[in-house]
């Protein structure tokens, strides 16, 4: 792997994404990272859905909403990447806009930022559980094209 490349981290401020960052400074210390937070875009949502609200309004109302999630990844992000910091990384922090699927979101990331390497938490769900409900590690673990390290939540 190229150590000039950065690692990315997926932060959501769970305890599981906590115990990642910690991990991710014994595992890469001193390496670059990137700490991501992913929000979802409810701009992009269908007009069709809110027929009682006028479509102005709705608009108005989605970019607002949109504003806050962004602002609040943002300061997820920061706040990640300062415990990366803490940890040993180089970090910096960026907000991701999601459309879909957040795994989606942070396998995009790490190729655009050619990470070498994605670092998720472990929600700690069941097999059975992790199979009806999906997760964001199973998603990124099954369709990413590079190394993803999946830290478990007590580690």
């Amino acid at each position: 792997m190229n150590a000039s490349k950065p690692i990315l981290i997926a932060y959501d401020g769970s305890e599981g994404a906590k115990a990642a960052i910690e991990a991710a400074g014994r595992l890469f210390p001193n390496d670059s990272a990137v700490v991501v937070s992913a929000w979802h875009s409810t701009a992009a949502a269908s007009a069709a859905s809110l027929i009682a609200i006028p479509a102005g309004v709705a608009t108005s109302a989605y970019r607002e909403l949109d504003k806050e999630s962004e602002r609040q990844a943002t300061e997820r992000a920061r706040e990640g990447a300062d415990a990366a910091k803490d940890a040993g990384l180089d970090a910096t922090a960026s907000a991701l806009c999601s459309h879909g699927q957040v795994w989606a979101a942070i396998v995009d990331a790490a190729d655009q930022e050619d990470a070498r390497a994605i670092v998720v938490g472990s929600r700690g769900l069941s097999g059975v559980k992790s199979a009806l409900l999906g997760s964001v590690a199973n998603g990124v673990v099954h369709h990413s094209t590079r190394p993803v390290v999946v830290i478990p939540s007590g580690a």
